[in-house]
């Protein structure tokens, strides 16, 4: 009886339940709602949506059969079946653990600071040149705050999820090697991808290696938080750094 509520126990620890999709699901689902209600009101013009180029990429496999505007949104959707897919199949608890959904937002907060930090030091000692999208300039509080939450919803999507699925298929599934072997070629994949997705903004932005090497340091850091912590940590960690950085970029 006694080893029996130990696994009760080890089952509804917090790092495990943090980790399952549903609590995952419960977790992105306010910061999926208000992105897609942002894309409607606040990042739409009459020039088309302002959005990633992670959020456009990933669209852009839905333009051939539905509109620009549902594409973009379908993408949350596929976050959504995706979640509620491995929810099934695991054969999970419908029931969320509230607690650990709570604690997942002061995780990530905290998971954040450490990102932050590094990014002050980096460019106290070498400027990034050009860091800052000028467009962004034109949006208000609720712009800026959907601009970062989209960067952690799609850019993890694209960089961490997919990305570590495909390298898993490819290297451990079929040339066999170990998962520990796929999942750092992944990490360091990811990593490298990232910091050349995102070149330098401005008419006189120039790649730094400030910029080079934050960004993969940053690219590491997200990889290593999704192979501990899991998908829904690392798109709020990331969501959070970009709102601190958006807020205050000085």
């Amino acid at each position: 009886m006694a080893e029996h509520e130990d696994d009760i126990q080890i089952e509804q620890s917090y790092w495990l339940t943090s980790r399952r999709p549903l609590e995952m699901l419960v977790f992105l689902a306010p910061f999926i709602l208000l992105y897609e209600i942002c894309l409607v009101f606040v990042l739409r013009n009459d020039q088309g949506t302002i959005t990633n180029r992670a959020h456009e990429w990933l669209g852009r496999y839905f333009d051939f059969a539905i509109p620009e505007e549902v594409g973009l949104s379908f993408t949350s959707l596929v976050i959504v079946v995706v979640l509620l897919l491995w929810h099934v199949l695991g054969r999970h608890s419908w029931r969320p653990a509230w607690g650990t959904v709570g604690l997942m937002v002061i995780e990530s907060a905290l998971l954040a600071i450490p990102l932050v930090v590094l990014s002050r030091f980096v460019h106290e000692l070498l400027p990034m040149v050009g860091q800052n999208e000028p467009i962004l300039g034109s949006l208000g509080p609720m712009g800026l705050i959907a601009i970062s939450i989209g960067a952690g919803l799609y850019e993890e999507l694209l960089f961490r999820m997919l990305l570590f699925f495909l390298v898993h298929t490819l290297v451990v599934d079929l040339l066999r090697f170990s998962s520990l072997i796929g999942t750092l070629l992944a990490i360091v994949l990811s990593a490298v991808l990232f910091a050349l997705y995102h070149p330098p903004a401005g008419p006189e932005a120039t790649y730094t290696t400030a910029r080079a090497f934050f960004y993969i340091s940053a690219g590491l850091f997200f990889g290593v938080v999704y192979v501990f912590r899991g998908f829904g940590i690392v798109v709020a960690v990331h969501a959070f750094y970009d709102l601190v950085t958006l807020f205050a970029p000085d």
